[in-house]
């Protein structure tokens, strides 16, 4: 008799949204539950991909305790990630928890603990790395054509991008602004190409100069009185250094002074070989990569054309965390991927905050 779907689920269905076409595929699930406080968009979202009326919840306690599900989607604000997660899996379930996956290194902690407690997969949602051009450097990475990497620069960067209504400007909910927000995108890219490496010291700094004065919000006119709590950062920059001697720095803004309606994620590698660029201008597909090395003593530069095909964020990653458990192949991403990261944000917190630069001395998979 061949194996039966799994019975997928997703809490909250803001991104929440684009988990789904993951699971609406053939690709080893099936999704029966959705869980949502909105229930206007969660009987259209139910409606839309055949969840029935019986499988769609607006209390994710009682679709944990109903739904009989073996994997589930977290997508509820950062601040209830830890809880959410934590009882799926002391439910039985496994859980594609969305990103930062928490926002304190304790909450990450409590979450690895209850996934090796219960004997199930605990992964974070790194969307980008399913782009095609990324895989492509991870590729070029690996091959050993850049040499050593010994500097990461990585940055996504805003001219106008303050989130106008919701969670994020709240820092209790969000745990941080733009380097929460936008920060660990470019920080799990960079730790993910170098293979994390540990990681021994950290500083950094931010700033709140825009959102404080209801400046470049999206969806509220220049002048017009803020209607939201805004205490986070608008901006930080992070500087990283690795035991194995490459170092990073990292770059965040929601908002800044540069070319109306910018939004620019950007990562460079320089290895001993060669550098890699990638640029990516308000999310553009094509023409976003250099190659920059030496051929016969010239510099060269090499435009790569890269071929995007089949699913890519999202639904890729979805697709890619159900594979692991069907296969039992280890996860796209696990949890102490998201811990790395945590661990790195909350350290330019904690150095922004002091003034000091920050010991980490990080070890792979171990929880300290």
């Amino acid at each position: 008799m061949p194996n039966q779907p799994l019975r997928a689920g997703i809490i909250g269905l803001g991104v929440g949204k684009a988990h789904a076409k993951g699971y609406a595929g053939n690709h080893g699930a099936q999704l029966v539950a959705l869980c949502d406080t909105d229930e206007l968009r969660l009987n259209e979202l139910g409606a839309q991909y055949g969840v029935p009326p019986e499988g769609r919840f607006t209390d994710y306690k009682k679709m944990l305790s109903e739904a009989r599900l073996d994997l589930v989607s977290v997508c509820l604000p950062n601040f209830l990630h830890a809880d959410a997660t934590i009882a799926a899996l002391d439910a039985g379930v496994h859980v594609l928890c969305e990103k930062p996956m928490a926002p304190t290194v304790a909450q990450a902690q409590d979450m690895i603990a209850a996934a090796g407690r219960n004997g199930r997969q605990l992964m974070v949602a790194y969307n980008y790395r399913y782009r095609a051009d990324v895989r492509w450097i991870r590729r070029v990475v690996e091959s050993g054509q850049l040499g050593n990497v010994y500097h990461v620069y990585a940055a996504w960067r805003r001219e106008t991008g303050i989130p106008g209504s919701g969670w994020f400007g709240n820092k209790q909910m969000a745990g941080g602004g733009a380097l929460i927000d936008l920060g660990v995108h470019v920080l799990d890219l960079t730790m993910w190409l170098l293979g994390f490496p540990a990681v021994t010291t950290v500083s950094g700094d931010t700033h709140s100069l825009f959102g404080p004065r209801g400046l470049k919000t999206w969806g509220r006119r220049a002048g017009q009185p803020a209607t939201m709590t805004f205490d986070v950062d608008d901006g930080a920059v992070g500087f990283i250094r690795f035991a194995n001697g490459a170092n990073a720095v990292l770059e965040a803004t929601w908002a800044e002074h540069r070319q109306p309606k910018d939004d620019l994620i950007h990562l460079e590698l320089q290895g001993t070989n060669g550098t890699v660029v990638l640029n990516i201008a308000n999310y553009s597909l094509e023409d976003t990569l250099r190659f920059y090395t030496e051929i016969e003593g010239e510099p060269v530069t090499i435009i790569p054309t890269i071929r995007v095909s089949g699913p890519q964020g999202h639904e890729a990653l979805v697709i890619d965390a159900i594979r692991s458990l069907v296969e039992h192949t280890p996860p796209p991403s696990d949890g102490f991927q998201g811990l790395a990261a945590v661990q790195v944000l909350q350290a330019i917190y904690e150095s922004a905050r002091s003034g000091h630069e920050v010991e980490l001395n990080t070890q792979p998979n171990a929880i300290p």
